[in-house]
């Protein structure tokens, strides 16, 4: 019988979790949902020794697409007889049951068979270990831990790779790799991190996370009464919502919070961008208990720049109440109080050893600065710097404060994904609308939006973000209005 590794004898024996499943699948795409599961192959373990070995092409309800074949060699005509998901379902459920379920990269195949399951009616859940990240936390001195980087780096058996059991033996075969490279009781500490959920609070209902998944989006706690205690977002949500509850992170605050909380609900969302944006508009508009970050902000200040009759460039602090995008030409910084922005001026001045006078940080209106009397400033203030001079030193000190110009002549749209079903409109860093299909955003597009609409700050941190350095797979795709 083949042996998950040798280290399996220092088990301890306050790890109770005994069944393991080695799990892969290849499906036709990477969303479920949109895409299915075309192969499954699974290997046993209970005790560490092998049990059961099981594999079974699938026939999805869509053909499957060529560059998955050239990837895995499956073809259409080799699952034309293949069973259905559902035919199948009930002996892939028992043989799952009550057993941890590993995999290379879990999420994604964990993912994909959870939502089989639910479109039957199946609610399966299970206690996962992802090898991904067993091997990130083993050796992080290592860039890469796809499989074929396993491979080259411990020279591991040539497989059918891109086969499901090709690679669940690659799994195995790393496993038993462990015992030559990792002492046996840092490998148990690390699987039991990995592996052992931590308990829910003492109200909570202990199925509140049965249907939440390890996707993008908010969730939110919520107190005896209803009333709101916490908005959060994550691209794993229910990693990070399990993150709350572990020892590890329980602070005083973290602590009295997870006394309170007697239900939790979230939102599921596209990717992190709009994660981020749902999360800032929930955290402002409903006021949870325990987040101070991202609070509404009615006031914020700047520093917005003139030029005197000698052409020297002067900076003076202004409040706005409703800042609009118009607002932020000719102008340096957002900030969400005026001691903040004086406070992080002082530092620039000093830095750059520009004028506190035309900075703004001295209120009188003529004559030297007290820096200039210290010989830390150059004499704009008396004339002695000439203008283009100061003013090109001051631009240059100030540049990391400028606001960003909308890159674009129109609106554009984005989609987290080439997957997305979604997409958000967006124009002067505001999000016009969401949109799913082209008749939404035709009537989008029918009318361009009225100037002099209020800006968000952290919305509009959060734009510039990932509109000018856009994650991988993120589209920007460039609109015209219809109608001007």
């Amino acid at each position: 019988m083949t042996q998950i590794g040798s280290w399996w004898a220092a088990k301890p024996a306050t790890f109770t979790l005994n069944d393991w499943v080695l799990v892969d699948i290849e499906t036709t795409g990477g969303k479920p949902g949109r895409d299915e599961i075309i192969e499954i192959a699974v290997q046993r373990f209970h005790d560490g020794e092998w049990v059961q070995s099981w594999q079974q092409l699938i026939r999805p309800q869509r053909t499957i697409p060529p560059w998955i074949t050239r990837l895995t060699g499956i073809t259409n005509a080799m699952v034309a007889d293949a069973p259905r998901f559902n035919e199948i379902a009930d002996e892939l459920a028992a043989l799952l049951a009550d057993k941890v379920f590993v995999a290379h990269n879990a999420r994604f195949d964990y993912g994909f068979i959870k939502h089989q399951f639910k479109q039957l009616g199946l609610n399966w859940r299970a206690t996962t270990l992802c090898t991904v990240k067993l091997s990130k936390q083993l050796f992080p001195q290592y860039p890469r831990h796809g499989l074929d980087h396993l491979v080259a780096r411990y020279d591991l058996p040539q497989v059918d790779r891109h086969r499901a059991m090709g690679d669940v033996e690659l799994m195995v075969a790393f496993l038993a790799k462990l015992s030559d490279e990792v002492a046996p009781e840092q490998l148990w500490s690390m699987l039991a991190q990995l592996v052992m959920q931590p308990s829910l609070p003492a109200h909570l209902d202990p199925h509140a996370l049965d249907e939440c998944d390890d996707v993008p989006g908010v969730y939110r706690f919520y107190g005896e009464s209803g009333r709101l205690l916490y908005v959060g977002k994550s691209v794993q949500l229910r990693t990070r919502i399990l993150n709350h509850f572990n020892p590890d992170q329980r602070t005083a605050k973290n602590l009295k919070m997870l006394s309170e909380i007697h239900h939790i609900d979230w939102t599921e969302c596209e990717g992190d961008l709009t994660a981020q944006l749902l999360e800032s508009k929930q955290i402002k508009a409903l006021s949870p208990k325990y987040n101070v970050k991202l609070r509404k902000q009615t006031r914020l200040w700047r520093w917005v720049k003139s030029l005197d009759k000698q052409g020297y460039a002067h900076l003076r602090l202004v409040a706005s109440d409703a800042l609009t995008v118009e607002d932020l030409r000719d102008s340096y910084g957002l900030f969400r109080s005026q001691k903040q922005a004086e406070e992080a001026m002082r530092k620039k001045v000093k830095e750059a050893n520009l004028c506190q006078r035309l900075t703004g940080l001295e209120k009188k209106s003529q004559g030297a600065c007290f820096a200039y009397q210290l010989k830390q400033c150059r004499g704009p203030c008396v004339q002695e710097e000439l203008p283009q001079s100061y003013n090109l030193r001051q631009d240059m000190a100030l540049l990391s404060w400028q606001q960003q110009a909308w890159p674009w002549p129109g609106p554009v749209l984005v989609r987290e994904t080439a997957e997305s079903e979604r997409g958000l409109v967006i124009y002067q860093w505001q999000v016009i609308a969401e949109v799913v299909d082209d008749s939404e955003l035709a009537a989008c597009l029918a009318s361009r939006p009225a100037k002099g609409q209020a800006l968000d700050l952290d919305s509009y941190r959060i734009l510039c973000k990932f509109l000018l350095k856009p994650p991988k797979g993120m589209i920007i795709q460039p609109l015209e209005w219809l109608a001007e």
